[in-house]
């Protein structure tokens, strides 16, 4: 009897539960739940993608769940899968990557580094040919990247538990991110006042658009400016909005390109339409929510990134308003995302134009 085959779906520790209400109110798709941070679906559900979600973060397709009895009897029974899909006609040149991991829990951690080190060990002696294709996670993020015919194989170990692990196996191409756990940690910039900057960060590559040099920023809430020095980093001159005391480098870069309004975010709006607004507000969801609707029924910026806080009870409420406010404006762009960077909380991503498209006169001008 072959082993029951899932669609494994991780999200960060603590909001599988949450993964669930979407799944099941986006898409009429019903996942049962796989400790705190997976949802498993049947092998046979079309999942849409993981670009399209908001707390889906990786896929592990025709996933298949195995007990740890030992290190050696699970890497016994991977190398044997492997090497039946290795033998396969379209994978027999293929490369290939091994993400073996674990979510906030050393001891789990620690195990995945074995059977890690292990499974390698034992594809180098037992499949040599199979271990020639073997290249490392950091190798595949350049080699499977942007190849959509690609024949690269992922193969992922995620390990919920000390008793037992998710194996999957599956074409790089196939949706599964390329980043273990799906994980985009972003660099912490030396300088920047506060971590805050990296979720800025991973929320542009998110968005597949940055400031460009010259480029208008107005930042709401910017104290202590770790969002501002962000913006400036891409190049944007920024007014930053806050009664807070900003603490930016003292660079001449951010003396010339940072203007401190002590004024309420909440209420500020600019003379002209700027390119960019971002907020990162300590306030309430629904209030975050208004001004983000004021600023986009108003045309005062032709990007946008907001940062909107979930309350501890009952947070899907909040968070199918904010997708029912996005899906009210057609932007080129609209996206609704817990970070990597995130805790309780999301960002809302938005752009005028697409990902590789320069702006028109005509188009800026109607807005």
């Amino acid at each position: 009897m072959s082993t029951p085959k899932h669609q494994l779906v991780l999200t960060r520790p603590g909001f599988a539960g949450l993964l669930v209400q979407e799944f099941q109110d986006l898409w009429q798709l019903f996942g049962k739940p796989v400790g705190t941070a997976a949802v498993a679906f049947d092998e046979h559900e079309v999942l849409p993608a993981l670009d399209a979600t908001v707390f889906g973060r990786q896929y592990l397709p025709r996933a298949t769940c195995l007990q740890i009895e030992s290190i050696e009897q699970v890497v016994g029974v991977i190398v044997k899968r492997l090497e039946t899909l290795s033998n396969r006609a379209n994978r027999h040149a293929a490369k290939w990557t091994l993400h073996a991991f674990a979510q906030d829990d050393d001891p789990a951690l620690q195990l995945a580094g074995k059977i890690e080190k292990a499974l390698l060990a034992a594809v180098r002696q037992r499949l040599p040919r199979l271990f020639q294709r073997f290249i490392t996670p950091v190798q595949a993020q350049s080699e499977f990247v942007g190849s959509p015919g690609s024949s690269g194989m992922l193969v992922q170990i995620y390990l919920p538990s000390l008793t037992e692990l998710w194996f999957s196996a599956a074409g790089a191409s196939s949706g599964p991110s390329i980043f273990i756990a799906g994980n985009q940690r972003m660099r912490h910039f030396p300088g920047a006042p506060s971590r805050s900057s990296s979720k800025l960060e991973e929320a542009f590559v998110a968005l597949g658009r940055s400031p460009k040099a010259g480029e208008i920023a107005v930042d709401l809430g910017a104290a202590p400016g770790g969002w501002t020095f962000t913006l400036v980093r891409h190049g944007a001159t920024v007014t930053a909005v806050d009664h807070g005391a900003l603490m930016l480098p003292k660079d001449k870069k951010f003396n010339e390109r940072v203007i401190h309004l002590l004024a309420n975010g909440l209420t500020y709006k600019p003379p002209v339409a700027v390119d960019w607004v971002t907020c990162d507000m300590l306030v309430g969801s629904l209030e975050t929510l208004r001004v983000l609707e004021r600023w986009l029924e108003d045309g005062l910026a032709r990007n946008f990134v907001f940062n909107v806080k979930l309350p501890q009870a009952q947070p899907w409420p909040v968070i199918k308003e904010a997708l029912s406010l996005l899906s009210r404006y057609p932007w080129a762009v609209m996206k609704a995302k817990h970070l990597y960077h995130d805790r309780q909380e999301i960002t809302l991503m938005g752009c005028v134009l697409g990902n590789s498209t320069e702006a028109t006169s005509e188009e800026k001008s109607k807005h």
